[in-house]
């Protein structure tokens, strides 16, 4: 079944809105799509109405609100929230938009059927519901009217993990942007933020204003920004960065985005800033110590279960960069890798207990030089080791080890150092790879046949980078030097899709589907000053070099593969623009305008269950007079109150109950009368029991025997006795003789 892309989702309703020449184009955007007759008309009076028959999860709860502040944002169908209810469904209306779970469907997969009459949503999970919502939000967006064309068409995204990545060590993006971002990833399609919290000029993620970590240190010394090599544009809001609350809200409102946080901890290299912090702060706190897996390390050395240990001539507890560099962590150096480690496990440990499952650990441009004697660690500490390179990834195994055991399911890093031809050693299973300059297309193959799961963050299309300088400018396309210049926007949506891993200018074979863990948009903010917030998000001057139309182009990719062999960029850009910010966007530093939503309602308000079975199994009427005819007068008015109060949706439940109880007394109280109640057979083929079932309430059941002259009888001693059955002589009607209790 071919896949499309959640944005697009409303693209198969836009028959009405797109040109005639691209009609066509959006029928061949869903898997299956057919067009209807007519159109369904939103009216103030619609409800967003889930079918459940007990209380949803608080997800889909959530998501149902979402659904609808987006909706009322948008002023569909006005700018007053629909009512949020949720039951059998019984007691839905024409009017309402309903959505249903269904386990017919994929993860993030949904169904969408329009009639005159109805606006049907269905998915598997709450994430489904939201997107199957939005298609019908979009297409009334786009339309500019309350009005959805009839069809019925269904959905999923071909790339199952979708990441933006966002460099917020580099350069300061408020809270309040981050948010906005947060909202429109999801609007495009998106289902996952990486926050990259470390680099050579920043940590700005203070996890530590709490106090101290899962170890019981405190880093709170790390945080901060250095411009470095960047004194050309360095970042104006040095001073700025989050606090562990601020952290909460933005993984919190990820969660309320269907955006899962994905922390990016990069060690060993891109560490200037964590090395140069550590030498300065131990130079002015002598009596500095920290602790990790259950050791004591300070200057005179380590101390585990009040046994001092000393750390050997490796050691060295001033300084944790290699000689060469400053950039890059000394793993061999016991205090440094368990520096390095402690500060993971700390930043792992936290955004573990927010829900976080993935970890990125970095690894790329590791830069050690033959001198710093990382090969002849190897030799002496790594079983088949000689390289610098199997120092580096004996360091990951370990990293890799420490965050699978904290829970994380899913660790990843960078491709180039990892995958080098001179590590010789296993690379642990569960390290993924991020692939973003790959030598050529047959590390691709090589690394798939090992079963290595791959992520798509190819440099020359997945890229968006705040630099310029002596080496070109990273707003031109024409700028050679760097290879991400044709992270464009025509470019990104014309030649790349999550299973092109190879440059642009090689000819490898491109991955299936199947075979793709994950795509990726990086957002690197190099020059922390170069552009403000607003001039990355709307572009500078005439909007060149915007983020987010180069969104756009990625994630519409990452969604549906094939979408430029059916859809031409130009006519992908008319429908982009016309749903291009989501419904409440005001301005990329302001909070969204979203209005408060009614809280979900139950509809019927009570438990009807047991009542609705009440009146299932009885009947309201005696056409053959078998009860004692006052008894039945008093069952029939409580029959009637019963169906009225069932059919009223704002009953209470002591309401409810009292009419259930009441109704149950009444059958109780019935009585059947001396009478012979004569029951024809209408067929030969038709048995006394299918006759009788309707008339007897269910007390009892009477069952034709084979020999044709007798009765079985199978019921209830305390409704019925002293029961004479015959069989008329003709055999074409049974006579039942009933007598009172």
């Amino acid at each position: 079944m071919r896949k499309t892309l959640s944005f697009f989702l409303c693209l198969a309703l836009l028959l009405s809105v797109l040109p005639p020449h691209a009609a066509a184009i959006a029928e061949t955007l869903a898997d299956s799509y057919t067009a209807g007759e007519g159109g369904f008309e939103l009216t103030e009076e619609a409800r967003l109405f889930l079918i459940a028959n007990k209380t949803p999860s608080e997800e889909v709860l959530r998501t149902l609100r979402l659904i609808c502040a987006e909706f009322a944002a948008a002023g569909k169908p006005s700018q007053t929230p629909m009512p949020i209810v949720w039951g059998e469904a019984q007691y839905s209306q024409e009017t309402d938009i309903i959505l249903t779970l269904s386990e017919d469907y994929e993860s993030e997969a949904c169904g969408l059927s329009v009639t005159p009459r109805q606006v049907l949503i269905s998915a598997s999970d709450a994430t489904g519901l939201l997107y199957g919502a939005r298609m019908a939000l979009k297409s009334l967006i786009a339309d500019g009217g309350n009005s959805l064309s009839a069809c019925t068409c269904a959905f999923a995204p071909d790339t199952r993990e979708r990441v933006l990545m966002l460099d917020c060590a580099r350069k300061y993006w408020s809270v309040a942007w981050i948010k906005n971002l947060l909202h429109e990833m999801s609007w495009m399609g998106y289902n996952a933020l990486e926050l990259h919290l470390s680099e050579d000029q920043g940590i700005r993620s203070n996890i530590w204003s709490d106090g101290v970590d899962c170890n019981g240190n405190d880093f709170g010394f790390l945080i901060g920004y250095d411009s470095n090599w960047n004194t050309d544009y360095p970042d104006p809001n040095a001073d700025k960065s989050y606090s562990a609350d601020d952290i909460r809200e933005i993984v919190s409102y990820a969660k309320q985005m269907h955006i899962e946080v994905i922390p990016d901890y990069d060690v060993p290299s891109h560490c200037d800033v964590l090395t140069s912090r550590y030498a300065d702060y131990v130079a002015a706190h002598p009596d500095f110590t920290f602790r990790y897996n259950g050791i004591t390390y300070s200057a005179d050395g380590m101390e585990q279960d009040g046994a001092r240990i000393s750390y050997g001539d490796s050691a060295n507890f001033y300084s944790i960069r290699v000689g060469s560099t400053r950039a890059t962590v000394d793993v061999t150096n016991p205090v440094a890798r368990a520096f390095a480690l402690a500060v993971v496990e700390g930043y792992a440990d936290f955004f573990r207990k927010l829900g976080c499952t993935k970890f990125h650990i970095g690894f790329d441009e590791l830069n050690v030089s033959e001198t710093d004697g990382w090969g002849d660690y190897a030799d002496a500490h790594i079983n088949g080791g000689w390289t610098r390179w199997d120092t580096a990834a004996d360091f990951a195994n370990e990293t890799a080890k420490l965050l699978t055991e904290l829970g994380y399911n899913s660790v990843r890093a960078f491709n180039d150092v990892l995958c080098s031809e001179n590590v010789h050693i296993a690379l642990c299973p569960e390290i993924e790879l991020c692939v973003w300059d790959p030598d050529d297309s047959a590390d691709i193959e090589r690394w798939l046949a090992s079963g290595r799961v791959l992520h798509n963050c190819l440099q020359n299309y997945c890229y968006y980078v705040l630099r310029t300088g002596g080496s070109g400018d990273a707003r031109d396309a024409e700028n050679y030097w760097w290879s991400f210049h044709h992270s464009t926007p025509r470019d990104i949506f014309n030649e790349w899709t999550p299973g092109r891993m190879y440059p642009y200018d090689e000819d490898g074979v491109p991955l299936a589907k199947n075979e793709v863990g994950g795509g990726c948009f990086l957002i690197w903010g190099d020059y922390g000053g170069w552009r403000t917030e607003k001039e990355v998000w709307q572009g500078d001057g005439n909007g060149l070099y915007n983020l987010i139309d180069r969104m756009w182009s990625n994630s519409a990719k990452m969604l549906d593969w094939e979408l430029n062999e059916r859809c031409s960029f130009e006519d992908f850009c008319r429908i982009r623009d016309s749903i291009r910010l989501f419904p409440g966007y005001a301005d990329c530093t302001a909070d969204p305008l979203l209005p408060e939503t009614p809280a979900p309602a139950r509809i019927p308000a009570a438990d009807h269950g047991a009542l609705w079975q009440l009146l299932q199994t009885n009947r309201s009427s005696d056409p053959d007079g078998v009860y004692v005819p006052a008894q039945f007068a008093a069952f029939e008015q409580a029959y009637q109150a019963a169906w009225a109060v069932n059919e009223n949706a704002a009953a209470s439940q002591e309401e409810v109950d009292a009419a259930a109880a009441q109704l149950r007394a009444a059958a109780e109280n019935l009585h059947f009368r001396d009478a012979r109640v004569t029951i024809p057979i209408k067929t030969e083929t038709e048995t006394v029991s299918a006759i009788l079932s309707d008339g007897f309430f269910g007390h009892f059941f009477i069952e034709a025997l084979p020999d044709g002259d007798l009765l079985r009888i199978d019921g209830s001693a305390s409704a019925v006795s002293g029961l004479l059955i015959g069989i008329a002589p003709d055999e074409t009607a049974v006579a039942v003789v009933l007598k009172d209790n």
